[in-house]
């Protein structure tokens, strides 16, 4: 890791807004292990859920919540299925059966009784700009050190750096940083065999932090279940998406160094 920081990463949100309201005080509340603190989401803040909005409303103002210095809220398949539905007519429907009706819901709009122009308006009105504008244009992951964050992970066959600048409005193919499941999560040999570097292709040092696809697929009951989002042995990666588009919880992980060592530890809060 860089020296002088601290990761916070919260997975998979998917409106769980009281959950995730929770989530920021701990974190805020979390001692400092280093003069600086960085706040990243791994996407989908929306859709499922009954508060979507107020959702994007605690990501945006996460500096705050969380006491943390710098925020970066990173895009999942569905942020970006509502930038489509709101620049394109024929994307509404798409986004509405992956879960956008909720968020139409909690905008007291509906469709078709509401036109696609008005529900891109209103809708365009209620959601903070600053959330469209890092979905649309900031970045599609994050690499802090050995670390690299992104939605939904990358392909183990592909070149890494393209993969990851792959078009963000191309997520209707399931071989996309934002909607990958396989090959990527049953991957064991890291992501490191092309480095020029023999050490770290022995060592397999990157480490992916991802969501999307749930690690944990049953109710949150006690903090030994998290250890299902621990990957890093045998796939080199962590999954901190826990089921918040089926289930009311929601999983972030700390990250800090510790006598030069990265040492991660991995929180939930469940309703």
């Amino acid at each position: 890791m860089p020296s002088g920081i601290e990761f916070f990463a919260i997975g998979d949100v998917h409106g769980q807004a009281d959950l995730l309201e929770a989530a920021l005080a701990s974190i805020a509340q979390t001692p400092r292990t280093a003069p600086l603190r960085q706040l990243v989401f791994l996407g989908d803040l929306i859709d499922r859920g009954a508060r979507s909005i107020a959702s994007i409303n605690l990501a945006v103002n996460g500096l705050t919540l969380a006491a943390a210095d710098h925020l970066k809220i990173l895009p999942g398949n569905h942020d970006l299925m509502l930038l489509d539905a709101l620049e394109a007519e024929d994307a509404l429907e798409h986004w509405l059966m992956n879960g956008g009706k909720n968020v139409l819901n909690e905008a007291g709009l509906s469709w078709p009784e509401n036109s696609w122009s008005a529900i891109s308006y209103l809708l365009q009105q209620k959601i903070p700009s600053a959330y469209l504008e890092q979905i649309a244009n900031g970045p599609s992951h994050l690499i802090l050190g050995d670390l690299i964050f992104v939605h939904a992970g990358i392909h183990p066959h592909r070149d890494m750096a393209a993969f990851l600048a792959q078009d963000r409005r191309n997520i209707r193919s399931d071989d996309h940083w934002a909607t990958i499941r396989y090959p990527f999560l049953d991957r064991t040999g890291g992501w490191d065999a092309n480095d020029p570097d023999p050490t770290r292709q022995q060592t397999r040092p990157t480490v992916i932090v991802h969501g999307h696809t749930p690690a944990l697929r049953e109710d949150l009951q006690h903090a030994a279940q998290l250890s299902v989002c621990d990957g890093v042995e045998e796939f080199r990666a962590v999954d901190l998406d826990i089921g918040a588009g089926h289930r009311s919880q929601l999983a972030w992980a700390h990250f800090r160094m510790d006598d030069g060592q990265t040492k991660m530890q991995l929180k939930a809060w469940s309703a």
